[in-house]
């Protein structure tokens, strides 16, 4: 995709984000959860929390605040994502098989499949990592 693409894609991004604010008790949250998916689709060569808050202009301790106090309702959000997709990208019962034209496609994306890197950050433990089936 181009960079005006991707720019074109903003307003669409928050509206997605927003589409989950039911999930969400305090509007500071629901402003922490664009500006976090901003930052792990940017091109920034790191995705912890500093780069994506220093980015962003917002407070390092805020971002961190964000996604380890701040209270939200984890599976609301699964579940208000999923019968989105159900709604929006599968066929109706009887309807059309899938690799039908016209039918949408769906990517999932699994975070634990890319080896994490870097052994600098404090305090951080060894996370699981799908592609080698271990903690790494």
């Amino acid at each position: 995709m181009a960079a005006e693409q991707i720019t074109a894609l903003g307003p669409a991004f928050t509206a997605f984000t927003q589409s989950f604010s039911s999930c969400f008790p305090r509007s500071d949250t629901r402003r922490h959860l664009a500006t976090y998916g901003r930052g792990l689709l940017s091109d920034l060569a790191r995705k912890s929390v500093e780069p994506i808050a220093l980015a962003s202009g917002t407070a390092v301790r805020t971002l961190q605040e964000f996604l380890t106090h701040h209270v939200w309702d984890h599976d609301r959000l699964r579940n208000q994502l999923q019968r989105r997709i159900v709604r929006d990208h599968l066929p109706a019962p009887g309807a059309a098989r899938p690799g039908t034209p016209g039918l949408g496609v769906i990517g999932l994306i699994d975070e634990t499949g890319v080896a994490k890197k870097g052994d600098k950050t404090p305090g951080v433990q060894r996370q699981y990592c799908g592609r080698t089936g271990k903690d790494d």
